[in-house]
């Protein structure tokens, strides 16, 4: 850098065209020109006859509207030159560059559009990243299901979601379970050094704003004699209610994760037909338990522990249908290798006779003739019954692997192949858009956004075709049914009006 760089200062009104086709010529002329400087400063219209009046009488310059640009000349820029306003910026471009750019009123105007466009999408990126660089914020709908008790405290300990204050977990449910809520409130409270807390809302509105991460745990459990449609249709104003919500109170960044022990896919495909503020790929159901509840049982009668198994592939529509598929379940086997020494073995020999590696393989050539689901269904049964609720770990495991895989600090994200319920893009016959559990991996986007997308080189599930394709049919037409409601809906809601 040498001495007599100079700088160029163009100050204006935001909301004037002008200011913002001279920033827009000095930024492209700066990626093209080498010694080309420029700073912008940009003031509302408000603002700007106070700022003007302080920058003249300070540099003892006559200047009346916007722009205003000047020359700021060495290193530390105190030697700085009036230069005026556009129509000198544009003699000075001629005398300097051989430039002369000429826009008309429309051109003006659409390029007014767009700056104030991408201002407006920088300062809600600039605010989104102030509040989440001090806390990661946390809200769950449902917080009086059993599973929040152990949920709560491993979601606080989950490092990946550490921030520079910690955790924040916002907990809600209907007026009637408070003294639930209570209890967890006050365990959390031994929970994180500091870092981390715990709040009970009274509202769903309070908890949405500025949240990070949703997790329903909610769902109405079909009544006695009660009919599908009816069921479902309850479900539907609940979440449709939510997705209102989500559309006034949520910031644009949240992820949504339901693990409801009804119909979570069908929240989600609710979500994605209602809710017009978040990306279709921050919407996801987690499925991973219904595998982890699986293998311990299935592992354990075929005298294997569960140490070198992956949680086998989950398929479905949760809620209605699911099929976990054991026999493509990883296994990670040791194999040894034995060299041409071992065929001359020596008792004195000292080096050695092999080499040990391990591999993956499928589960297929041990479960392709076992009924994985026999004891899985007894010992389901025997923890109802001897807890009077059904397993909670394996869920809470399966949404805190979820959210370290989603906010690992790695630069570079790993290859693991997990079981979620995700809006499909047409991979292994399941229909675009139809949220459906099935093995994903995490993607890494140009502009540094991690999805969960389909893994299309995964085998299909071991089961008839036609049987997997009557799970998805299943699912279409539950889906039909969002369209019903919401029709049925908007025509009450006209008439009211």
């Amino acid at each position: 850098m040498t001495t007599d760089r100079c700088l160029i200062v163009i100050a204006g009104i935001l909301e004037d065209c002008t200011f913002n086709h001279i920033c827009f010529i000095a930024k492209n002329l700066s990626t093209i020109l080498p010694n080309f400087h420029y700073r912008s400063i940009s003031k509302s219209s408000a603002k700007w006859d106070c700022w003007l009046k302080e920058t003249c009488d300070l540099y003892k310059w006559t200047h009346t509207k916007s722009p205003l640009i000047w020359r700021e000349i060495g290193l530390s820029r105190t030697h700085v030159n009036y230069i005026g306003g556009s129509f000198q910026f544009w003699e000075l471009l001629h005398k300097y560059y051989n430039i002369s750019l000429y826009l008309n009123k429309e051109e003006l105007d659409a390029l007014q559009a767009d700056v104030l466009l991408a201002h407006n999408i920088e300062s809600q990126r600039s605010k989104l990243l102030q509040i989440q660089e001090k806390y990661c914020l946390i809200m769950i709908i449902g917080a009086g299901r059993s599973m929040c008790l152990d949920l709560v405290p491993q979601l606080l300990m989950t490092k990946e979601l550490w921030l520079s204050r910690g955790i924040v977990i916002n907990l809600y449910d209907e007026p009637g379970c408070f003294f639930k809520l209570k209890r967890i409130f006050k365990d959390a409270r031994t929970t994180g050094a500091g870092l981390n807390t715990v709040n009970i809302v009274e509202n769903i509105p309070d908890g949405l704003k500025n949240c990070d991460i949703l997790i329903y745990l909610d769902s109405l459990v079909r009544e006695e004699y009660e009919g599908t449609d009816n069921w479902l249709q309850r479900n539907y104003k609940t979440i449709a209610n939510l997705c209102t919500q989500i559309n006034e109170y949520a910031p644009s960044h949240m992820k949504v994760i339901f693990c409801s022990r009804c119909l979570p896919c069908f929240y989600a495909n609710i979500m994605l037909e209602l809710v017009t503020k978040l990306s279709s790929t921050n919407i996801v159901v987690a499925s991973a338990h219904y595998g982890l509840e699986l293998i311990y049982t299935f592992v354990s009668s075929l005298g294997l522990t569960q140490q070198n198994f992956g949680c086998p592939p989950v398929w479905g529509f949760l809620g209605i249908s699911h099929f976990v598929d054991v026999h493509h379940m990883i296994q990670k086997c040791d194999v040894y290798y034995p060299n041409k020494r071992a065929l001359n073995l020596n008792e004195n020999m000292i080096l050695p006779l092999g080499i040990q590696h391990s591999e993956l393989r499928w589960f297929f050539y041990m479960a392709h003739d076992k009924y994985p689901y026999k004891n899985h269904f007894k010992r389901k049964a025997l923890l109802r019954y001897q807890m009077g609720r059904s397993e909670d770990l394996p869920k809470c495991r399966a949404i805190c692997d979820l959210l370290k895989l989603w906010y690992s600090k790695k630069e570079s994200i790993g290859d693991e192949i997990i079981s979620l319920g995700i809006a499909s893009d047409g991979s292994f016959g399941i229909p675009k858009g139809l949220v459906f559990s099935q093995p994903v991996y995490l993607k890494e986007c140009d502009d540094g956004l991690r999805i969960w997308v389909p893994f299309k080189d995964f085998p299909m599930p071991n089961m008839p075709l036609s049987i997997f394709q009557s799970l998805i049919d299943t699912a279409i037409y539950i889906k039909k049914k969002i369209t019903e409601f919401k029709n049925c809906f908007d025509a009450t809601n006209f008439q009211l009006k």
